[in-house]
Order: C-alpha cells, then structure tokens, then sequence
C-alpha cells in the first residue's frame, strides 16, 4: 500500500504539465503509445435533463502550428442538432456551438504558449472571420493563391474517390470543415480525435500507438465551477483547451446546466485494481 501512495505522489511530482489544483484526472498518453494500439476516452457528462441534446460526430486536428481543424459528419434527415450562431467568448477563444430548440452544447477552444514558465494565452483567428486590411478599412478581397500542382491533384484525386463510393456513404449527405488558428504559436504537437456529442455530453477518442509523434501528449481534465470542464492537452509550450458547457431552454431564456457529479474510480470487486 505505502509503494502504491509513494508512486502515485512521484507520478504528480514528476508530472509533465503543471496541475491545477481543480484538477480531477490526468494521463500520459506518450507513456501508453509504446503498449500497442490503444484507444483513451476523455469524457465530460452533462446534468441529465428532459430536454433534447445535439447529437453529432466528427473529428479533431491539432497540426503542428497549433491550428485546429473540425470535420463533422451530416446524416441524410439529421433532425439531432444545427449549428449556432454565436460570437467568441473573447479575442483568445473560438466557440462552437451545436444546438437543439431547448439545449445546446457549447465547445469553446483555446490554445496557450508556455514562456517564462508561464502559460500565456494566445489570440485566435477563426478561419470563417474575414482578412482585415492592415489600414483598418474594409476586408482584404484579394484572390487566394494559387494551389500547388501536387496538392490540386491530391484534392482532385480526393473527388474521384467519392464518385465510387456507393454504399460506403449510405445516408451521409456530407462533410463539413472548419476550424480556427491561433497566432504566434511556434511549435505544437499533433493530435487527432472523434468526438462524440450526445445527450449524456462530449467524448474525445484519441488513438495511441500509431507511430511517430501523434497523439503523444498530457491530458489534464480541470473543473473551474459547477458549470464548466475543461480538457487540457499539453506537450511542451504548447496547450490547447477545450472547455465544454450546457444550457437549456426555460420560459424563453438559456438556463445553464450544470456538469454531472464526478464518480468514484475505484475498481470492482473481482477486477484486476483489487
């Protein structure tokens, strides 16, 4: 017993990423890429409630210089969910909205630089919001450049694929992209994960033992108040956030809903932790 406290106290210590003193779990995932493929689950639950939750599915990016990328999946007589109109939170935060008539399920993306052994955030620029001319007048209009030759045919190639998929698509309508990018981040680690929403709350999936540097980093779930949880991935002076939140409807206003009650881990009866 005292081996297992003394080596959970040098785990903490020895920590990667600095804790918050709300935190409420932590994981390694470059520790558990060298045990093969294995799949990690990062949930945060809502408050169970009457109302009727989004229901989407998609996946993450994280590249290299901290841009983070969305692609969701829309189902032919998808009735689950829309996306909302919504302002960022802030300069430093990009908020995605996925709504019902009464609840709606906010994801609201940040990324922080490590310096002087400080997290300090950085500002966003969300990929929809338009090229401001540097006089402050109206947006840039000027054309994009020109594809590359080699990245115009991979995306040529890319359509040709979908022409014979059949069956293989069977009642998805299509692929939507998005994202944002934060400015000034020198170097970032890479990370991919399916996200599920549903009416029980958001799941992260990340894949671990793919090989080279993806999906090697620290996750940190920190709870800052009743109502918001927020999942910290780290490597590095790298850390991207993603803080989920919930509301519903009630006599016309949004009434946040509270994340559910944290569970004890502690292993069955019989399981290999006894």
């Amino acid at each position: 017993m005292l081996h297992a406290i003394w080596g959970a106290a040098v785990l903490m210590i020895m920590s990667p990423a600095a804790l918050a003193q709300n935190s409420s779990g932590y994981m390694d995932l470059d520790d558990m890429s060298g045990a093969g493929p294995r799949l990690v689950v990062t949930r945060v639950m809502i408050s169970k409630t009457d109302a009727t939750c989004p229901q989407q599915t998609g996946t993450f990016r994280i590249g290299p210089h901290g841009t983070v990328h969305d692609i969701l999946v829309v189902r032919h007589g998808d009735q689950f969910w829309r996306m909302g109109e919504t302002a960022d939170p802030d300069d430093f935060t990009y908020r995605r909205r996925v709504t019902t008539e009464s609840c709606r399920i906010d994801i609201d993306i940040s990324e922080q630089q490590k310096r002087n052994e400080a997290w300090a955030p950085l500002l966003q620029k969300s990929s929809t919001q338009p090229n401001a001319s540097s006089d402050g007048g109206a947006p840039k209009t000027d054309d994009p450049p020109a594809m590359p030759p080699a990245e115009r045919e991979a995306y040529e190639r890319a359509n040709r694929a979908y022409v014979h998929a059949g069956d293989l698509r069977q009642g998805v309508t299509a692929t939507v992209s998005g994202g944002t990018r934060f400015l000034g981040m020198d170097d970032c680690f890479e990370a991919i994960a399916t996200y599920l929403i549903d009416q029980g709350g958001v799941t992260l999936l990340f894949p671990t033992g793919l090989g080279g540097e993806l999906n090697r980093f620290f996750v940190e779930r920190v709870d800052s108040d009743a109502e918001h949880s927020t999942l910290y991935l780290s490597r590095g002076s790298c850390r991207v956030g993603f803080t989920i939140s919930a509301a519903t409807l009630r006599e016309g206003s949004w009434v946040p809903l509270p994340i559910a009650p944290l569970r004890s881990s502690k292993p069955q009866r019989g399981s290999k932790g006894e």
